[in-house]
């Protein structure tokens, strides 16, 4: 087949995907630094069964599998390559799309999920830094809320990173989606990339909700209601602090009825690699066990399995069993300095994995908060040289599960959505919430990507519901030691003063929204009434995440939608000075309730011709509930 019927071929799929797509291309990356473009091969166009469109051709020793899959207004692209050459792939960029908005590109948000914690969210195309110039998971470029644009997703489960980087020439932008291979699996024969979903026919709120079917909807019997020692005492906590919220939340005939875990999270144990308890739980794991239980509550237990401190004696004496870097010597964790990372693929790895839940799991744990696993998306080599990162954490979870059985609940923390769904009963979507607004701010911009998970991949977590501040709490200081508390230049990490009581409600109202689990996460004897009031009406989740409705018109939406028993609208002002919203409940299809109830306060609101008035503090927020039919 000649070059113009390719490129006829090509430019018809570009126009299929939307306006402003072209120069479909690709590349395979060799370790030597070597690549191979379409122009390297004979390619012809073939069709495939689902109306799939792939594009084949040989080069010397390597032939090519590009294929393009027509789904929901875009397509599902992937390349799959046949390496003969002995020569070691190093990355398949599956696509790279040329996109050109309908207007000043520089105006565009960018969907962003880096590897790491810093740049999430959806900055302009002219705040993307080295930090976040790649994201994971999903990327593209929108100029509002509701104006088509484009958008990539990856295929979930993965087994490889699969990294969307941006770049601008003039008006346009260039999308390069990568497949990148740790040792191993580059050296095999038969390599595919992620598939990757395009669309620019939708606006990003329609495109994201579109991406999230290939996943089904999959609703769990119960939605975890608990305790968590973490927030409050961080790696300070002792049996002692918790006998004493255990017994207030005894004697609190609200929090007792409704709460039902209890996770002792970071302290309890010797070291990272020892997993023992230290000096302040006399009586070890059992009384541990044995005093939540005591009180009606499920134990459970936290654990970084990867995470091995570089002077345990794990780490002394059994370097077998940790992730080797080029040399063969231990590579230190991305997380900690002090760490080496333990390989799960290795035969004394999953016996040291299997010991440690074997273990709390005859103590009396069943739940487990399992965290630094992603630590993992780091380790350029496996014992088993067939697994790709996500392989080895979906190895990792599974045998966790085979020892702590189907009767616990595991909590991923740090846990890749991108191993998918079935490898943790729940998962954190955020950053670590404390109760500073930086991190409000902060879990909102992941949560803003990420709210459609709930269901599909796992029970949405957004991390514990903190509400002591100046306002809500008995105590003058509510922290433990803040290290840059002082600092003329703070980083985000706990940045400025602790809540008010709008900022406490605002973050409460987010727990709300997100329909997932719901934990406490500060220390209960110390809440005053209106702390107390801000976490009793949370404690029956609505299992319904909330969708928001003006993502991509600013760094984070303000609107927020949940419609399940009744209909909930969160307003929320993000902004250091008082806001006063007209919100057009009929514009944004909701039709005209004439009243509507302030879930916080009770109170009924009066709806004037489908427009509600609200009037918000600098940090506040609405949320407003009512039932409807809608149109």
């Amino acid at each position: 087949m000649t070059n113009f019927q390719v490129q006829s071929t090509l430019s018809t799929i570009a126009a299929q995907i939307g306006a402003g797509v072209s120069d479909l291309t690709f590349r395979i990356h060799f370790a030597d630094g070597t690549e191979l473009q379409p122009s390297d091969f004979a390619l012809s166009v073939q069709t495939q069964a689902g109306a799939a469109i792939a594009l084949t051709g040989i080069c010397d020793q390597v032939s090519v599998l590009w294929k393009f899959l027509p789904d929901q207004d875009g397509y599902w692209v992937s390349l799959e390559v046949q390496n003969q050459s002995q020569k070691p792939v190093s990355s398949l960029s599956g696509l790279i799309v040329t996109y050109r908005p309908q207007r000043d590109v520089q105006t565009c948000r960018i969907p962003t999920l880096p590897l790491g914690v810093e740049g999430v969210g959806m900055p302009r195309l002219d705040e993307l830094n080295s930090e976040n110039r790649a994201g994971s998971l999903l990327r593209g470029a929108f100029l509002s809320s509701i104006e088509p644009g484009l958008f990539l997703g990856t295929r979930l489960p993965q087994r490889h990173i699969h990294l969307y980087t941006v770049e601008q020439t003039g008006a346009l932008l260039r999308f390069d989606c990568t497949t990148h291979f740790i040792e191993g699996p580059g050296r095999e024969t038969n390599l595919s990339s992620e598939a990757t979903w395009i669309c620019a026919r939708r606006n990003i709120g329609s495109a994201l909700e579109a991406y999230a079917s290939h996943l089904p909807l999959c609703l769990p019997t119960a939605l975890p209601v608990g305790w968590n020692s973490w927030d409050y005492y961080f790696s300070a906590v002792s049996l002692d602090d918790l006998i004493e919220n255990l017994d207030a939340l005894r004697q609190d005939p609200i929090l007792a009825a409704h709460i039902r875990y209890i996770v002792v999270d970071m302290g309890w144990y010797h070291t990272e690699g020892e997993w023992y308890p230290n000096y302040r739980f006399p009586g070890g794991l059992e009384r541990m066990a044995d005093e939540i239980r005591e009180r009606g509550f499920v134990p459970g237990i936290w654990t970084a399995p990867i995470a091995i401190h570089k002077q345990s004696k794990t780490a002394l004496r059994s370097p077998e069993l940790l992730i080797k870097d080029e040399h063969g010597d231990p590579a230190s964790s991305p997380s900690s300095a002090g760490w080496f990372m333990l390989d799960p693929t290795h035969p004394l790895g999953r016996e040291f994995l299997a010991g440690l839940y074997t273990r709390l799991y005859r103590a009396g744990f069943r739940f487990f908060k399992v965290d630094y696993v992603s630590d993992l998306l780091s380790a350029q080599r496996f014992y088993d040289p067939t697994q790709g990162p996500y392989d080895a954490l979906r190895t990792l979870f599974r045998l966790i599960r085979t020892c702590v059985t189907p009767e616990s609940h595991i909590l991923g923390c740090s846990l890749p959505e991108e191993c998918g769904p079935g490898v943790a009963d729940s998962g954190r979507i955020g950053i670590d919430i404390h109760n500073h607004w930086s991190h409000i701010e902060w879990v909102a911009d992941y949560m803003q990507l990420k709210y459609w998970q709930h269901h599909r991949v796992w029970v949405n977590d957004p991390d514990f519901v903190v509400v002591r501040g100046v306002d809500t709490s008995l105590e003058a200081e509510t922290n433990v030691l803040n290290p840059t508390d002082h600092h003329p230049n703070p980083p985000r990490w706990r940045r400025g003063p602790v809540f008010t009581l709008d900022e406490a409600r605002t973050w409460a109202t987010l727990v709300r929204l997100s329909g997932g689990s719901v934990f406490l996460g500060d220390r209960l004897t110390m809440l005053n009434l209106a702390g107390k009031a801000l976490i009793y009406p949370l404690l029956e989740p609505t299992g319904v995440a909330a969708r928001p409705l003006d993502l991509g018109d600013a760094p984070r939406p303000s609107l927020w939608l949940a419609q399940g028993a009744e209909t909930c609208l969160g307003v929320i002002n993000w902004t250091d000075a008082p806001q006063t919203r007209v919100v057009d409940l009929a514009a944004l299809g909701l039709g005209n309730p004439p009243t509507v109830r302030d879930f916080w306060s009770g109170e009924m609101l009066a709806v004037d011709r489908g427009h509600l008035t609200v009037h918000l503090a600098a940090h506040a927020s609405a949320l407003l509930c009512w039932h409807i039919t809608l149109s």
